[in-house]
């Protein structure tokens, strides 16, 4: 990272705003990025001023140990809080309490300790109730919906109010944001149907007069920008509204979308509200049964032909910010439905990670338990070896360091394998190990037994953890067939290593690994997982220690 920038944390950075932020201010701030999903999951490009963080924030002493680490790197001059949950369902979850809530104030709580310059939480305009017919929400409007995303948006944003006591603190309510991808899962439903041949491509719910708000990522992007540009010259408390005056119409929308896919737009079967009402809700009924619910629910019924209007005007004078005309959605139409024909396959798949976001991440929780319980595991694996077993007799003779500094570093890569999703971390070591093995007069079956006592201890100790309850298909998911997958690469391995070492065959076999080598291994490790909850958490102990 370039040390002069100034830097920013950012919460819920593998969300659509986060992903799209990065990529705009990477080159003008440090960027550290708290997410649950791996930087490759989300497919975010490695970057200079870019660290990707692993870490829930509704877990306290992980995201604690992780803001150490970054201290420790400089530190953070603004803290960016999109983290939050929400669903389409309009239930109750226990994570609007948990991420929504505890998670904000887990992060004004990091900030206050790291003594940021502006901390700035994303609310939502739909936190707020929708108008009567002819006002508006304007930055006087208070976030009164009764819904619980509502409710939670509600809560943070008068947590951010009581803490601008110690730090400078911004709300920022945004409109509906989407991208040349579309990314926002209502508007991906309305296109996916508008323009299918299905037998509802046509139907608008009521006088197709529902209409909210819409806000071009790249037109947030901007205004973030320059929000942490002025920051010094802002209030301590500050709200603005992230969207562009008025509001944009289902009949709208249809109309634009037809227009650019079809050449002409298309008019509109408008169904009133009675009659759409009992439909909306038999094929929900019908969904529940089979297992597929659709995207529209009941309580949507109640916001047919209503507007989400909004005044921002206060906001565009403040900040000196106003949407680009450009990017207004009825234009970007047109730009969505060229990369819908363009690569569909990518366009659905955008999508669809966005519309399935789910709030538990296994993945997550596996790897932490790995690096939390790795001692003990290694134990029991050195201790299993030592004891004997079918195809262990070359394993067992090796000195304790070597036979421990393996079988460790095996445990470490496996965890950084489940949090990253990247086999290939361990899959590349191996290659390299069975090299080295297949020197000192190993066979590939020798390797394979001890990587059958690894499998089979780590298998049965996070199987039987109460912590991963309920998670034995993703924990065989991400050991077991990371296993299936290792000793593959080791018959390979071994296989052409036999091939090459016959008479006549150009190749020369190391018969141990330089020290260098070892070293850069153990160093890439560690960098790893030095965001890692387990990893951070250690080193957070550590200078505690010193300290103390």
């Amino acid at each position: 990272m370039s040390p002069d920038l100034p830097s920013i944390i950012i919460s819920g950075a593998s969300g659509v705003v986060g992903r799209h932020f990065i990529s705009a201010a990477r080159e003008r701030y440090r960027v550290f990025a708290l997410a649950r999903r791996s930087q490759r999951e989300v497919d975010v490009p490695e970057h200079p001023n870019l660290t990707w963080i692993q870490v829930d924030i509704g877990a306290w002493d992980d995201l604690k140990a992780v803001v150490r680490r970054v201290k420790e790197l400089g530190g953070a001059d603004f803290v960016l809080h999109l983290a939050a949950y929400y669903d389409f369902s309009n239930a109750e979850h226990p994570e609007y309490l948990r991420t929504n809530v505890n998670g904000t104030i887990h992060m004004l709580e990091q900030a206050k300790w790291l003594s940021v310059r502006r901390f700035i939480f994303t609310s939502s305009v739909a936190a707020c109730r929708v108008p009567a017919l002819g006002s508006r929400i304007t930055e006087d409007s208070p976030a009164d919906a009764p819904f619980p995303y509502a409710r939670s948006k509600r809560q943070g944003e008068e947590l951010v109010r009581e803490y601008s006591r110690f730090f400078p603190c911004t709300v920022l309510r945004l409109a509906a944001v989407f991208s040349d991808w579309c990314e926002y899962p209502p508007l991906y439903v309305f296109l996916s149907t508008w323009l299918s041949h299905r037998w509802n491509a046509r139907i608008l719910a009521g006088r197709g007069v529902s209409a909210v708000p819409y806000l071009h990522v790249n037109d947030l992007n901007r205004l973030l920008l320059g929000l942490l540009a002025s920051s010094d010259r802002l209030p301590a408390h500050s709200l603005y509204l992230a969207s562009p005056d008025g509001c944009t119409s289902h009949r709208r929308l249809y109309e634009a979308a037809t227009r650019a896919h079809f050449g002409r737009a298309r008019r509109p079967l408008l169904l009133p509200k009675p009659v759409v009402a009992p439909g909306i809700i038999a094929r929900d009924l019908g969904g529940r049964l089979i297992g597929r619910r659709p995207f529209e629910r009941a309580w949507m019924i109640s916001y047919v032909d209503r507007r989400l209007e909004v005044d921002g005007t206060r906001t565009h004078r403040t900040l000196g910010w106003r949407p680009s005309p450009r990017l207004d959605i009825t234009r970007r139409c047109a730009v969505m439905v060229e990369r819908m024909k363009g690569d569909p396959h990518l366009w659905h798949r955008t999508n669809e990670a966005v519309l399935r976001r789910v709030a538990d991440r296994p993945a997550l929780r596996i790897s932490n338990l790995l690096s939390q319980r790795r001692q003990p595991l290694l134990e029991a694996m050195v201790a299993e070896v030592r004891a004997g077993g079918e195809g262990l007799d070359r394993h067992r003779a090796l000195p304790d360091s070597e036979l421990e500094w393996t079988l460790g570093l095996v445990l470490r890569l496996l965890a950084a394998v489940v949090r990253s999703g990247d086999r290939t971390l361990l899959l590349s070591y191996l290659s390299e190990m069975a090299e080295r093995r297949f020197g000192e007069g190993f066979a590939a079956g020798d390797l394979g037994a001890l990587l059958d006592v690894v499998e089979r201890t780590v298998t049965e100790a996070l199987l039987a953890a109460p912590e991963l309850a309920g998670l034995d298909d993703a924990i065989r998911d991400a050991v077991s067939l990371t296993f299936v997958l290792a000793r593959e690469e080791v018959e390979d391995r071994f296989d052409e290593l036999t091939a090459r070492s016959r008479p006549g065959a150009d190749f020369e076999v190391r018969l141990a690994p330089p020290a260098a080598s070892r070293a850069e291994l153990e160093r890439l490790v560690a960098q790893l997982e030095a965001f890692s909850a387990h990893g951070a958490r250690e080193s957070a102990d550590g200078v505690d220690r010193e300290a103390t």
